[in-house]
């Protein structure tokens, strides 16, 4: 089984890649905004483009959807509520940078139009916000093991 890469738990062909490839599309914001955490994972610029609201893109192009910014590693969903036309997630995403971890902590709006769910905005959290990680601490990259064993 290939784990799907927004740590649902599931297998990504049966998770995110039906949503990535077009072939389905999210029934909640929750669902929405994992399938974009794995989009930007694996650089799926198109896609982050096209469940991106039109007017919020601002100058954003697909190109720059495309590249590869960071290097994600694991991903908390902090808090969520879907309701009919609106919703949000809450979400701590961990990444790699410089040789460090650290971590985007948003909390991202979302509208359905149409039966479609469409990323708006966010609010962006100070890193220092999301809590210090304690050297015992499970690692939050994902790897299962200790902080000070993984990344500290």
């Amino acid at each position: 089984m290939n784990a799907c890469l927004c740590k649902s738990g599931q297998a990504y062909q049966d998770c995110c890649q039906p949503l990535n490839q077009g072939q389905q599309i999210a029934d909640t914001c929750e669902q929405l905004m994992r399938s974009r955490y794995s989009a930007f994972c694996l650089q799926l610029g198109e896609y982050l483009f096209s469940t991106y609201h039109p007017e919020y893109r601002g100058d954003l192009t697909v190109a720059q959807l495309s590249e590869q910014s960071l290097d994600w590693k694991n991903l908390d969903i902090v808090n969520t509520e879907t309701g009919v036309e609106k919703g949000f997630v809450e979400f701590k995403a961990w990444y790699h940078m410089d040789g460090q971890l650290h971590c985007h902590h948003e909390h991202s709006n979302f509208v359905k139009q149409q039966g479609q769910w469409f990323y708006c905005d966010g609010t962006f959290y100070p890193e220092q916000k999301s809590g210090k990680i304690q050297r015992n601490d499970g690692c939050p990259c994902g790897s299962g093991k200790k902080y000070k064993k993984c990344c500290g």
